[in-house]
């Protein structure tokens, strides 16, 4: 088998395994904080459901394999490079936060520990616009 068809077969597993894993440890309180880089708010003209329209129609996709912060109802990520994803989450109050991060699968040890993430704010209200208050 080749390194290419181990890596999409070792990472199909992950995408089984983990995600039980996060549940159990936020069940656990173990996290139990919302990530820093706070965009702003969702108009009130807009919702989850026209927020992830909106992000799926950008190329973002459903973040499975990552923690869910407290009041977190969406979190959606965007591949930039294989190497690096941007990272969106809506909350239950509006509260929007996003940042750029180490994909998981590229270095989930850096990824886990929140090694080489940045707020890339510019780029969050540039393509979110009116979406965002």
């Amino acid at each position: 088998m080749s390194s290419h068809y181990s890596q999409k077969f070792f990472w199909k597993i992950i995408y089984i395994i983990w995600p039980p894993v996060l549940r159990l440890i936020e069940f656990l309180k173990l996290h139990n904080s919302r990530q820093k880089y706070i965009l702003g708010h969702l108009a009130s003209n807009f919702n989850k459901e026209t927020l992830t329209q909106f992000l799926l129609a950008q190329d973002f996709e459903f973040d499975v394999i990552a923690y869910k912060d407290p009041g977190q109802i969406l979190g959606m990520r965007r591949l930039d490079t294989p190497l690096y994803q941007f990272h969106i989450r809506l909350f239950s109050d509006g509260e929007i936060r996003g940042h750029y991060e180490y994909s998981p699968e590229a270095k989930p040890i850096a990824h886990s520990f929140e090694k080489g993430i940045e707020p890339r704010t510019d780029y969050f209200k540039r393509i979110l616009g009116e979406i965002l208050v």
